[in-house]
C-alpha cells in the first residue's frame, strides 16, 4: 500500500492518524542529513533570514551556542543546491519524551513543504516503544497554529522577553505513527543521513 495511492476521501486515508494526514500530502524530496560544522554559518543564516518577524534577532547568539554544543541530534535540509533548513532534537535518557528544538526554514523557502519535512524526519528519529511518548516543543506564539495541524496541543504559554511571547506545545505519539512516518519518508525517496561516529567522512542511512 502507498500513501501517494490515497484518494482525498478513500478508506485507506481516513485510517490515517491525524499527525499522518497532515504530513503525507506536504513531504517535499530533498536531502536530509545530520548536521556538520561547517554548516554553521549555513544555519546563523537561516537564523538571520527569518528576523525580526518570526524569530528575535536577541537570540541568534543563543542559537550559535546551540550548534556549537549540540543535542541529541541536529538536522539540515539540502534543497536545490542549497541548506535551508535545520532543527535539533533532543532525546531524555530513558523518558518518555523528547523535545523539538530549534526548527527553521529559510525565509526564501517558506510553504515548499520543507518545514513538515523536518518535522517528519526528526519524528523518524525517536525510538518505537510499547508506550506512547510525549513530544515537546518550544515555539513562538505565530508558529502554534502550524504545529496544531500536526496534533500538537497548547500547554502553556511563556512571557516575553528576548524570546516574546511564546508557547509549550506537545503531541502523544506511539510506535505506529513513528513507523508510519518512517514509511512516508521512504514512500517520497526521503532519507535521513547519519554521522558515523567512527568515520569523520562517512554517513549511515536511517
Amino acid at each position: 500500500m502507498s500513501y501517494s495511492d490515497f484518494e482525498p476521501d478513500s478508506e485507506a486515508e481516513r485510517e490515517l492518524s491525524p499527525l499522518l494526514q497532515a504530513i503525507v500530502p506536504k513531504l517535499t524530496p530533498c536531502r536530509v542529513r545530520e548536521y556538520q560544522p561547517e554548516d554553521f554559518e549555513a544555519c546563523l543564516e537561516i537564523y538571520r533570514s527569518n528576523t525580526p518577524d518570526l524569530l528575535p534577532e536577541g537570540g541568534l547568539e543563543a542559537f550559535a551556542e546551540f550548534l556549537t554544543v549540540g543535542t541529541s541530534y541536529i538536522l539540515v535540509i539540502e534543497y536545490d543546491g542549497e541548506l535551508v533548513a535545520c532543527g535539533g532534537l533532543e532525546l531524555i535518557g530513558d523518558s518518555d519524551s523528547a523535545t523539538l528544538v530549534h526548527g527553521m526554514v529559510h525565509g526564501e523557502y517558506h510553504r515548499r513543504g520543507l518545514g513538515t519535512t523536518l518535522l517528519a524526519a526528526r519524528i523518524a528519529l525517536l525510538e518505537t516503544e510499547d508506550r506512547p511518548m510525549e513530544l515537546w516543543l518550544r515555539t513562538t506564539r505565530h508558529s502554534v497554529p502550524f504545529y496544531g495541524r500536526f496534533g500538537f496541543a497548547l500547554h502553556s504559554v511563556r512571557a516575553g522577553g528576548v524570546e516574546r511571547e511564546g508557547a509549550n506545545v506537545w503531541l502523544s505519539i506511539d510506535d505506529q505513527d513513528i513507523e508510519d512516518v518512517r514509511f512516508a519518508l521512504e514512500e517520497r525517496s526521503i532519507r535521513v543521513f547519519l554521522n558515523d561516529p567512527d568515520e569523520d567522512d562517512e554517513e549511515e542511512e536511517l
